[in-house]
């Protein structure tokens, strides 16, 4: 569970001594095998209950089950070839802890691979000052032509 925000109480200039009435905290949970996000919306809201919180209103914006592929699946070797290629060694991470709508793939009725990939060099994923090296000095970075072509390569593989 991460935590994303706390508002609360009096945040204007100056000071005030009085208690909050309102407080809110945006939470973000990440999901792993076996859980599911409308049970583990439930077991959220049993817990908060069961800690004397339960006059606490969860309001859900979002969510998604978990995902997983095995890294034996065609889809991930024909990844794992084109970084190999590109000298890159690939590293295998059990779990994520960014988000990836693979669900809509691994899930039922699907129940097909789905992964990440990419080459190039960015930063600050999913945020307004994001960047995209376009002539990277760096002999090991590519920059959008690269990556480009990493996705040539990798379908490629994958046919």
């Amino acid at each position: 569970m991460n935590i994303e925000g706390l508002v609360g109480g009096y945040t204007g200039p100056g000071g005030m001594t009085l208690l909050p009435a309102r407080a809110v905290a945006k939470l973000d949970l990440r999901l792993v095998p076996d859980m599911t996000h409308a049970d583990t919306v439930v077991k959220l809201k049993a817990r908060l209950g069961k800690r004397g919180c339960g006059d606490i209103e969860v309001n859900v914006s979002g969510g998604y089950d978990p995902t997983a592929t095995a890294v034996d699946s065609r889809l991930i070797q024909s990844q794992v070839r084109v970084y190999r290629d590109a000298g890159v060694q690939p590293i295998f991470w059990p779990r994520l802890a960014g988000s990836l709508l693979g669900y809509l793939f691994t899930g039922a009725p699907l129940r097909l691979p789905a992964g990440h990939f990419g080459l190039g060099h960015g930063g600050r994923a999913r945020a307004p000052d994001e960047y995209y090296r376009i002539e990277p000095t760096n002999p090991q970075l590519t920059g959008p032509n690269g990556a480009v072509r990493s996705y040539v390569d990798y379908l490629y593989a994958l046919a």
